[in-house]
């Protein structure tokens, strides 16, 4: 009898669930196929993806893309009570994306003005370099196409990282292919780090800078080939010393050589800038700091000769022409010279802390890894003020 209700109640839950998707809507472009809960909001989404994928290809690449092999669905989850969220997943064959599933979440002011053009973006770097890119400047640059609203939270959370130790050390930030267990820094430092590189010489000439540093499998290389800096230390340095000035925009013919200035010495004009409007510098932050990979045993309750009290005295000492001190480990950050013939990648825009609802996240590992390398133990964390789960 059990048996026979159980098998009833399984019966009546795939039934309701068949009516559920079938009151949902679609609309289909060239390049993607939209399901909603509505017919209007399929079109403007299916539309709006279209042109986003036109119009940002153009601004990242200077050309269009050609239409995909492959259909991309996007499943849209819209209400006022849920996070700005999405993920895409989509693998790799001989350089060539395919399999593509994207899901999207939150209102439709921000699925539309957020979320849809960071997927979208995911989608336009993997169409042009045919291989994953580093975590920090695939979700980094995907960031700043959004809205000016979730920007300025990326950047107010970076204030945060990096004062409770939970900034991320250049040399560990650029190798990292896989996203770590405490992703959100990852997602406003990198973030951060591409519009400083933006700001720099544009969004073509960062994707050079993208391309040519998995090409040469040296970091350290494409830094000073492309923006001047001798390091990825002096990078950092810099970097910071930026962020600790409220990140003000840069002349908009400020590119750095390496033949030119140091660096560490090239002028940060304080420009307000549209992300930053809202927030003061944080030059009187004395306790920031980016805590390195290998001091993780660090007294969290003191600064005395942590990553914040070098780049200070780097800063300083770079000023009055003294030399400066360099991180160990950092010269060359070494990405895999050829890839895998087929690798699955997902990458996801999470949603910022302080805002009620879901977050979806997913991680993935090449299909094709060692089967003689274990695979790590997944870590999920649940970020306080979320409500709901962690996809993987």
């Amino acid at each position: 009898m059990e048996a026979r209700l159980s098998r009833a109640a399984l019966v009546v839950a795939v039934f309701l669930s068949s009516c559920a998707v079938s009151l949902g809507a679609s609309h289909r472009t060239e390049n993607f196929i939209v399901t909603a809960p509505t017919q209007q909001l399929a079109q403007d989404v299916a539309e709006t993806a279209e042109s986003m994928r036109r119009d940002l290809a153009i601004e990242w690449l200077g050309h269009e893309l050609g239409p995909w092999q492959d259909i991309c669905p996007i499943t849209v989850n819209v209400g006022t009570h849920l996070g700005a969220g999405g993920a895409t997943s989509f693998m790799f064959e001989n350089g060539r994306p395919f399999g593509w599933t994207m899901s999207i979440q939150g209102s439709r002011e921000r699925i539309l003005d957020s979320v849809l053009p960071h997927e979208i973006t995911h989608t336009i770097f993997a169409t042009h370099f045919g291989r994953p890119l580093p975590r920090w400047a695939d979700e980094g640059a995907c960031t700043t196409v959004e809205d000016i609203s979730e920007r300025q939270k990326q950047h107010n959370m970076l204030y945060e990282f990096l004062t409770t130790h939970r900034g991320i050390a250049f040399n560990e930030m650029f190798a990292m292919t896989e996203y770590p267990s405490d992703v959100l820094p990852l997602y406003s430092q990198g973030y951060s780090l591409a519009r400083y590189f933006i700001a720099q010489g544009g969004k073509r000439k960062f994707v050079e800078y993208v391309g040519d540093g998995m090409k040469w499998n040296n970091w350290t290389r494409a830094t000073q080939q492309h923006y001047g800096y001798r390091s990825l230390s002096d990078l950092q340095v810099t970097w910071l010393d930026w962020v600790r000035r409220g990140s003000p925009a840069l002349p908009a013919q400020q590119t750095l050589v390496a033949q030119e200035q140091p660096p560490a010495e090239a002028a940060l004009v304080a420009v307000a800038a549209e992300d930053t409007q809202q927030t003061a510098p944080i030059t009187q932050l004395a306790s920031a700091t980016i805590t390195e990979a290998t001091s993780t045993e660090e007294d969290l309750s003191s600064t005395a000769g942590g990553w914040y009290s070098r780049v200070r005295d780097e800063t300083i000492a770079s000023r009055n022409n003294v030399k400066q001190a360099s991180f160990s480990n950092e010269a060359t950050i070494a990405t895999p010279a050829t890839e895998v013939a087929t690798a699955s990648q997902t990458v996801s825009r999470p949603q910022p802390v302080g805002r009620p609802g879901q977050i979806i996240l997913e991680w993935s590992r090449p299909a094709t890894a060692s089967q003689n390398q274990a695979a790590p133990t997944p870590q999920h964390r649940l970020i306080p003020g979320f409500r709901g789960t962690l996809w993987r």
